[in-house]
């Protein structure tokens, strides 16, 4: 099949992905979850400052906007078309640690409640630092909350492994989705750390949908400057032998900065994080695309208590700008029906 230009930069094809040499030993040594919680994000944040940066290579992607796929792709007009609102927005939770999952999960969960939203929760399944409760699980799923899996493991290795170990991770996060009765089962990269062959095994596993792909994304070590470059969902490309195929995977782009790049990477204020979000989110729906979340509910991101009054605050604001909210599997769901996967 041919390639369009829409297309070539949504799959992120002209990207070479390059976590560092030095990333890969900390990972491959397990130093990164030997380092305590309070200074982690500090310590990784150091490094994206001190990571080489050439003034002569061209910059990839500009941030935080970068739209080019969709200003290439005619059929951008007929996606805005799909909200019932004027934009639609996704609230993610990407639950790292088990200060995140005993604490922060819940505390997120009653503000989320206090305003009336629900949102999606990634978490874990073979996580280091917490075990999963069956019996939280079923709650969130009866409460209207969505799950997704966050990897297999969060130990930040999954980059650097072989082909086959990548998908056998896959696979078997796949596999305790559906032990926990999950209906819609979905995906998020651990750190979005993304490769070429990921797609294809999640189409594999049979992934309802994935939430690796930023629009555009400044600060993540050996993935910056990358992003697919759109606000809207699409079928991602995959390769079976020679050939390029779409995934029946819907790919929900993260649209909006995290926590973690405004918090560490950027060393924002709360009034600042709150002042680029919201900015980012007008423009969002002046192009009447999709605003995708993510916030961390552990004590060293968003999780932790000083934080709460903001998270509160962010969330009357995705109120007052009345958007369709949703979650990825309510997302995904209506997306296929109204654009069936393509062959």
């Amino acid at each position: 099949m041919k390639i369009s230009k829409s297309d070539y930069y949504r799959n992120e094809f002209d990207i070479e992905y390059r976590p560092p040499a030095a990333l890969q030993l900390g990972v491959g040594l397990g130093l990164v979850e030997y380092i305590p919680y309070q200074i982690r994000d500090s310590f990784v944040s150091l490094l994206s400052l001190l990571r080489p940066k050439s003034s002569s290579a061209p910059k990839r992607r500009t941030f935080p906007i970068d739209d080019l796929s969709d200003r290439l792709d005619p059929s951008t007009e007929e996606k805005r078309e799909f909200w019932q609102k004027d934009f639609g927005v996704i609230m993610t939770h990407d639950v790292d640690t088990q200060e995140g999952y005993e604490f922060g999960l819940s505390q997120f969960v009653e503000m989320e409640r206090a305003e009336d939203m629900v949102s999606t929760y990634n978490l874990v399944p073979s996580s280091s630092e917490y075990k999963l409760d069956t019996d939280l699980v079923a709650s969130l799923l009866k409460d209207g909350f969505d799950i997704g899996m966050h990897g297999l493991h969060h130990d930040g290795r999954f980059a650097f492994l072989s082909e086959e170990e990548q998908r056998a991770r896959i696979i078997s996060a796949a596999r305790h989705a559906r032990e926990l009765s999950i209906p819609s089962v979905g995906y998020r990269a651990p750190w979005l750390h993304r490769t070429k062959q990921m797609i294809r095994y999640l189409t594999e596993a049979s992934f309802d949908w994935d939430s690796s792909f930023p629009d555009t994304d400044d600060s993540t070590i050996g993935y910056a400057s990358t992003g697919s470059r759109t606000i809207f969902p699409f079928y991602p490309l995959y390769k079976e032998g020679d050939s390029w195929k779409y995934s029946p995977v819907i790919e929900i782009p993260v649209s909006m900065p995290q926590d973690w790049t405004l918090l560490y990477y950027y060393k924002l204020s709360e009034e600042s994080m709150l002042r680029v979000w919201k900015k980012k989110m007008e423009y969002i729906k002046s192009q009447g695309g999709l605003a995708t979340f993510i916030l961390h509910p552990d004590q060293e991101d968003f999780g932790h208590p000083k934080h709460h009054k903001a998270y509160r605050t962010l969330l009357k604001i995705i109120k007052e700008a009345d958007p369709e909210l949703m979650t990825c599997s309510d997302l995904a769901r209506r997306w296929k029906k109204k654009f069936p996967p393509r062959d």
